[in-house]
């Protein structure tokens, strides 16, 4: 052995650990925070990416919204999901898979198909028996509650 070289000691050692651990401890929660708000974000994101086709639905179709998920539109025979990005469905940042879109007559119904990031289409006629005229999305996060953020033309 030659005289002169040192190495930790296993005091150094366990100190360094036990920070690291302290560090990691920490650290996790709030990666697992911020995890959680940028899918409630894509969430977000989905909600107005379909309010942007449900729109352009009724611009071709003189301002009436799709009441169902087979309803054409005026102008060019195509259903709302031919009017999204790539004739798809975004994906759900909270289970990886296309979004499932509910869809409803009543305001105020939320996601239940696919809860944990779904999003919900709510479309009315204002006065029954007339034009399919008013609408919401509503969205969940992954605890299956409804996001403040509600995109609507009431």
């Amino acid at each position: 052995m030659v005289r002169g070289e040192r190495g930790f000691t296993l005091i150094e050692l366990m100190i360094v650990v036990v920070i690291i651990g302290v560090l990691v401890s920490i650290g996790l929660p709030q990666y697992n925070n911020m995890t959680s708000q940028a899918r409630v974000a894509a969430v977000k994101n989905n909600m107005h990416t379909l309010q942007i086709a449900v729109e352009d639905f009724a611009s071709r179709s003189n301002g009436v919204y799709p009441p169902n998920a087979a309803t054409l539109t005026v102008d060019g025979a195509l259903t709302l999901q031919q009017l999204l990005p790539s004739a798809a469905m975004p994906t759900n940042p909270f289970t990886a898979g296309p979004t499932t879109l509910d869809w409803s007559n009543a305001l105020g119904t939320p996601p239940a198909t696919d809860p944990a990031g779904g999003v919900s289409l709510n479309v009315i006629q204002s006065i029954p028996g007339a034009a399919w005229d008013t609408y919401e999305i509503r969205g969940a996060d992954g605890a299956n509650a409804l996001l403040s953020t509600i995109l609507s033309n009431t």
